[in-house]
């Protein structure tokens, strides 16, 4: 075996480098920012969550875990932990569902291939829009004397309180959450239907199988790795939903769409960086928790195939 300091080792690297030094380069950019404007942060924020500060020029008073009890003393937490939670629960099946639909779909071996790239585009523009702008644009649609109460005024049917009532509220940010996300969705899903060999439909319908039956033995089982990645993916984006809420309800109405990362915000706005960074950090090690137990019950269910 090679010792790593074999001269004609360091000229096979220095051969490589030579060769790839573009490759390397960006690499190394990559690597850079990253640990900038993300390992930095991210530990910067559980730094800074064990001392109380109100202001950037006066020094920050170690108070070990003094802002996580009082954190956890505090009712608008528990009570906007609540409501993050519940908008996770109803917008992860909702977008799973929705996705998989729409692969279903633009699977379809009827659909010509320009309407297929056309409905690609439509789904998929959504997730590539900017989200303020497209928050604002939903906001102004919901509106009290927006679009939608038009289109329902025109229909007969009473104007809705959609974005002054909790209950609504909650569920509008839902919907716009979906339009923006379930494109991406759908193009995993898509792809991991392109990878199913189509030798098991045929040996399927041979077999006498109907659509329904080889529906739920041969693509959705096939379809697992697509769900499980889908899965992880929609729990941790709907888990940090913020622009929505700091955009379209500023976390109302009565505090019925203030999820943890507009509370963390709102703290921060009161200068309250101890408490908003412990908000974070709890948020941050609550995400990576419910990821790392999605893992597990992932392998779990593999090993017991």
């Amino acid at each position: 075996m090679k010792s790593p300091d074999n001269p004609a080792s360091r000229f096979k690297w220095g051969a490589m480098l030579k060769k790839y030094w573009v490759l390397y380069l960006f690499i190394g950019l990559f690597g850079l920012l990253s640990v900038i404007f993300g390992v930095y942060p991210m530990l910067s924020s559980i730094f800074y969550s064990f001392f109380k500060t109100n202001t950037v020029l006066t020094q920050p008073e170690f108070v070990g875990f003094g802002n996580y009890i009082k954190l956890f003393q505090d009712s608008y937490f528990w009570d906007s932990l609540r409501v993050t939670l519940l908008f996770t629960v109803i917008s992860v099946p909702l977008n799973l569902i929705a996705a998989l639909a729409l692969a279903q779909l633009l699977n379809y071996r009827g659909i010509s291939s320009v309407a297929r790239l056309l409905f690609k585009l439509a789904v998929f523009i959504p997730f590539i829009t900017p989200d303020v702008v497209s928050a604002v644009v939903w906001k102004q649609f919901f509106n009290s004397n927006g679009t939608m109460n038009s289109l329902l005024k025109l229909a007969g049917i009473p104007p809705q309180r959609w974005l002054t009532s909790g209950g609504l509220a909650i569920m509008v940010l839902a919907f716009v959450e979906l339009w923006k996300h379930v494109g991406l969705y759908t193009i995993i899903f898509l792809t991991n239907y392109q990878l199913i060999d189509q030798s098991m439909y045929e040996a399927a319908t041979t077999d006498g199988a109907n659509g329904w039956q080889m529906y739920r033995y041969i693509t959705l089982p096939s379809l697992h790795p697509a769900l499980m990645l889908n899965l992880v993916y929609a729990v941790i984006q709907f888990m940090k939903t913020y622009t929505v809420s700091r955009i379209i309800t500023f976390g109302g109405p009565n505090y019925a769409t203030n999820f943890l990362s507009y509370y963390a915000y709102s703290k921060y706005e009161k200068m309250d960086f101890g408490m908003a960074t412990a908000i974070a950090t709890f948020l941050f090690v609550l995400i990576i928790g419910m990821t790392l137990v999605g893992t597990m019950v992932r392998r779990r269910l593999n090993e017991n195939k």
